[in-house]
């Protein structure tokens, strides 16, 4: 697993140069046209525009979910904070796998802080009252680091953030990737920083599995999706998207045949095929009760390089998502969807 993580690396600072750079190659990838070169995604509405995000904290705009453009990012291009140099000093201002969410009258953004090869990793914080940046109040507002590899559990690379707002108003935070697995713990819904700032509890979600997590809530299950295997290579990659679910927030999340994620046991959710031989590093989003999975998958007919996906999510009869069409549109709590629609 190390070696496919070295090479994930080395990859990802090659795509993060890119993706702060305005690409010129226009794609059609499964109904979808335009600027769809992206890694890592995630996808929000605001006011009459849908926005993704990805490594490099670059931006993509639609208006109808099919036509993609590139859009401003949240950073301008070559910026370095002091305090990234400061934690990191290998930090050249290439940022990796954002998440963004709405809640409480603002954007909020938490984006990973790293260095090429270098596990020290950091995850920072940053909100906005717009994402259209020709509001004049557009302005990315950074609060700084919120978990770093200093507390963020022995081992951890702390990086790939996603943040889960629950009906009783907590707020968690997800991260990790591959060396010492998956994490979780409780951030200050007031502050957007961690809820114990000197002694932080982390809840420990997997040993060894997975990077890109994201936590989603249907009516029953909260659901967890992770993405395994080799990410970086093109054609030659085999990420997947892997899934499980837990009664509670704080897990254990355990896989169809009910054993536990700590353990690193899941269930496949959504592997590449031989168009697409390589899918992964998955967000969701939700509108007019249907919830979408967003992902990249290395593409065979764009010469392997990663494009966008925008797919509905359905529900089996025995309550696990599924890709493949069902009787059931995935129904997302009530309360989560308030996070993906901007007003």
């Amino acid at each position: 697993m190390k070696t496919n993580y070295f090479t994930a690396l080395i990859f990802l600072f090659s795509i993060t140069i890119w993706s702060q750079e305005v690409a010129k190659e226009d794609y059609e990838n499964n109904g979808l046209k335009g600027d769809l070169r992206v890694h890592d995604p995630v996808m929000i509405k605001a006011g009459d525009s849908y926005y993704v995000f990805g490594t490099g904290i670059a931006a993509k705009k639609s208006t109808d979910k099919i036509t993609w453009k590139n859009d401003k990012g949240v950073f301008p291009k070559g910026a370095v904070l002091d305090w990234w140099k400061k934690d990191i000093p290998e930090q050249k201002g290439v940022l990796w796998a954002p998440d963004i969410h709405f809640r409480n009258g603002k954007y909020h953004m938490y984006y990973s802080v790293s260095a090429w090869m270098n596990f020290n990793s950091s995850i920072g914080y940053a909100t906005n009252v717009t994402l259209d940046k020709n509001n004049p109040d557009y302005k990315w507002e950074d609060h700084g680091q919120v978990i770093s590899f200093k507390n963020g559990g022995e081992g951890v690379n702390v990086i790939d953030p996603n943040v889960f707002v629950n009906s009783d108003g907590r707020v968690w935070l997800l991260y990790g990737s591959y060396q010492q697995g998956l994490r979780l713990v409780e951030l200050n819904s007031k502050t957007g920083k961690l809820l114990d700032e000197k002694n932080p509890q982390l809840i420990k979600l997997t040993s060894h599995l997975g990077e890109g997590v994201f936590l989603i809530k249907g009516p029953e299950y909260y659901y967890i999706f992770a993405s395994r295997g080799i990410c970086c290579k093109g054609n030659d990659s085999n990420y997947q998207i892997v899934m499980g679910r837990s009664k509670t927030v704080e897990g254990p999340y355990l896989n169809k045949e009910g054993e536990s994620w700590v353990e690193d046991h899941y269930s496949l959710f959504l592997a590449g095929d031989e168009q697409e031989p390589g899918r992964g590093h998955n967000g969701f989003f939700e509108e007019n009760n249907t919830t979408y999975i967003v992902y990249h998958a290395y593409t065979r007919s764009a010469e392997g390089k990663s494009l966008l996906n925008i797919k509905p999510l359905y529900m089996t009869t025995d309550q696990w998502p599924s890709i493949e069409p069902t009787s059931t549109l995935f129904p997302m709590d009530k309360f989560q969807k308030k996070v993906f629609i901007g007003k």
